[in-house]
Parts: C-alpha cells; sequence; structure tokens
C-alpha cells in the first residue's frame, strides 16, 4: 500500500471519519512535511516550519479558548530518524478529542478558518490519522 500526503480530506474521507461512534474519544495521528519556504499571500520569507508552528500555537489556543473538555494535543515533536521503512516525515503530532463529531466541528469553526492559513502556507502534506483507544496489545 502507498501513502499519499494530501492537504484536505476527500468528501469520501470526511464521511468515512463522521461514522465513528459518539461514545469514543479519537486520537488524530498527524505526520507532516513542511514546504521549505512557507507560501504566505503577502511573500513572507519564512520556513513552512515556522508557518505550520504559529499554526500550531494558534490551534492549542484555540482548543482552550473553546473549551473542549476532552481536546487536548498529547504529542508534538519531530521526526529523527526512520529505523523501520521509508518515509519523510518532518514532525509528528497526536491529538485527543472526545470524538470525531467533536474534531471536525473544531476544524470547521469561523475561528478555525481564522488560523488555517498558517497551515496551508507552511504545509507540503500530511497523513491525518484516526486512532481509537481499544488497546490493540
Amino acid at each position: 500500500m502507498s501513502s499519499l500526503n494530501a492537504i484536505d480530506p476527500t468528501p469520501e474521507q470526511i464521511q468515512a471519519f463522521l461514522k465513528q461512534p459518539d461514545d469514543a474519544p479519537v486520537f488524530m495521528l498527524n505526520l507532516l512535511k513542511f514546504k521549505d519556504k512557507a507560501t504566505y499571500n503577502d511573500g513572507e520569507d519564512v520556513s513552512g516550519k515556522v508557518a505550520y508552528g504559529r499554526y500550531a500555537k494558534a490551534f492549542g489556543q484555540l482548543l482552550k479558548d473553546l473549551n473542549v473538555e476532552g481536546a487536548e494535543t498529547i504529542y508534538g515533536g519531530a521526526a529523527n530518524v526512520v529505523l523501520i521503512g521509508q518515509a519523510d516525515w518532518d514532525a509528528v503530532a497526536v491529538v485527543r478529542y472526545p470524538n470525531a463529531k467533536v474534531m471536525f466541528e473544531t476544524v470547521s469553526c469561523d475561528a478555525y478558518r481564522k488560523i488555517h492559513y498558517h497551515r496551508k502556507a507552511g504545509l507540503a502534506g500530511q497523513l491525518l490519522i484516526s486512532c481509537n483507544d481499544e488497546g490493540v496489545f
């Protein structure tokens, strides 16, 4: 199976995501690839990493401002060395939400739209994978 970096979900992906149970938390695994140079409309000369860092900081504040109980960034850090397999990611993040509906509402609200441009400016692409806490092991 191959993987594909993307910026936005397809309508089919959104439909499948929203079919998850309302009573179960989701953990969103973010595998991130930054642009070498951010693409801001005003031409600001910063790296994609800096632009995405602005987005991440604003998103963390948004979660606090919305006071969504159970929503939090669990982990965020650089992807350093691939020990097994082949991949080319710059960073990894895990964000917990109370359920899929809350996650989707969060990234669909007006306040989110005001910070989203930093994400678009900084990301070359990502994989965003919804995980649960069933306990595989």
